[in-house]
């Protein structure tokens, strides 16, 4: 069985950089993404996944990730149209219609994105011709006009499987765009259980040369807006005036990198705030050792975030925006962390202090629920799913 995994975005709605050869290979082929996280667990099931990356570079190349799976980058043609360009690919319809069976986006956030965007297109191609999965990321539709409501939720409904993660996602899937129950299948993207995991302190700052003693406050993902990490930050400005044994891990990069570097230069915070930069798995999951707790406040639902998944993999205590499916997964109920309301300074402060405070009763990790993350669930439950379809 051979899956087109698609992303419906372009790289600049998600990179800085166009995907030219140098970036595709230095970057992307060696990126643990959660798009070749899906293809992993479908190889070790015996699928073979092709991961499609969408490009306005003019060639179409293929590539080799170092997990072993192949991607293709495709161009796309686009056209200015009113305030949104119009993005289309003819070369990607072609290239799915000979060359797989299913059809498997794995990226979910399209559905807020332009009106048709290459979602609404490729649907409008393949609907009928082979089975379609969508992704559902991001349960707030406030956002969608009338008109580009309607356009959502014909591309939706001609799907045969929309994957999302939490109760609040399912419930607008169902209520809003008329998806039936039947059609929906709540899982989460899968995380390597070899790599997230719980580690004593001292081995973590053994590995990272970081001191001990300290106490570290972390964000791992964009620096973008809508993020929560300008919060962030002012909060933990005000700590660290009362608490000079505190200091806040930034992993990532972004658009807001020379914003954050200047507010860390002005408010002199050299010595308090690190920077690794951009970080493979094989690294980045020492940080959630020898971190205190792990900081993810967006604004906006944005389904299950890889942070918190990691996190709790890891035994590490989350502070979460009680929106999406965070509330499925983190919280005082599981013991895991703490849930606050979106972007409330106060109420992140005195989250922090409150697990400082008592780490022990946030360390809480459910068996159960972390076999939800393994390669081996996701990839056994979806192929289960590319078999149903196959064979209807």
């Amino acid at each position: 069985m051979k899956v087109a995994l698609v992303s419906a975005f372009l790289e600049d709605e998600v990179y800085e950089n166009r995907l030219n050869d140098e970036f595709m290979e230095k970057v992307i082929c060696n990126e643990d993404h959660f798009y070749h996280r899906i293809a992993k667990s479908l190889t070790q099931n015996g699928i073979e996944p092709v991961v499609h990356y969408l490009s306005q570079e003019k060639e179409t190349k293929r590539f080799i990730h170092k997990y072993g799976h192949e991607i293709i980058r495709i161009p796309v043609k686009k056209y200015p149209f009113i305030h949104e360009s119009i993005v289309y690919s003819p070369e990607l319809i072609k290239n799915i219609q000979n060359d797989f069976d299913i059809c498997n986006f794995v990226s979910g956030y399209y559905v807020k994105y332009k009106i048709p965007d290459m979602f609404d297109y490729t649907v409008s191609k393949l609907h009928k011709k082979m089975p379609i999965i969508a992704r559902w990321a991001g349960g707030n539709h406030k956002w969608l006009l009338p008109i580009r409501k309607e356009i959502k939720k014909t591309s939706l409904k001609k799907c045969d499987k929309i994957i999302c993660s939490g109760q609040e996602e399912i419930k607008n899937l169902e209520n809003i765009f008329q998806i039936p129950n039947k059609k929906i299948l709540e899982i989460m993207n899968p995380i390597d259980m070899t790599v997230f995991k719980f580690r004593e302190k001292q081995i973590a700052s053994n590995k990272l040369r970081l001191d001990v003693n300290y106490e570290y406050l972390l964000y791992v993902g964009r620096f973008a807006k809508k993020k929560g990490i300008e919060q962030i930050l002012q909060v933990f400005k005000k700590l660290n005036n009362n608490d000079t044994n505190l200091k806040i891990i930034l992993i990532g990069d972004g658009p807001l990198l020379d914003q954050i570097k200047n507010f860390i230069k002005e408010n002199h915070l050299e010595n308090d705030v690190i920077l690794p930069g951009r970080l493979t798995h094989e690294i980045t999951c020492y940080y959630y050792n020898i971190s205190s707790v792990l900081l993810n406040i967006p604004p906006l639902s944005g389904g299950l975030a890889n942070v918190i998944i990691e996190a709790i993999a890891s035994k590490l205590p989350i502070i979460a925006t009680n929106v999406g499916a965070s509330k499925d997964y983190v919280g005082k109920k599981f013991n895991n962390g703490i849930l606050i309301n979106s972007i409330n300074e106060l109420e992140l402060e005195k989250a922090i202090i409150e697990i400082i405070g008592d780490r022990k009763k946030y360390k809480n990790s459910n068996e159960n629920m972390l076999k939800k993350f393994t390669f081996d669930f996701f990839g056994e439950t979806l192929k289960q799913t590319y078999m149903e379809l196959l064979n209807k």
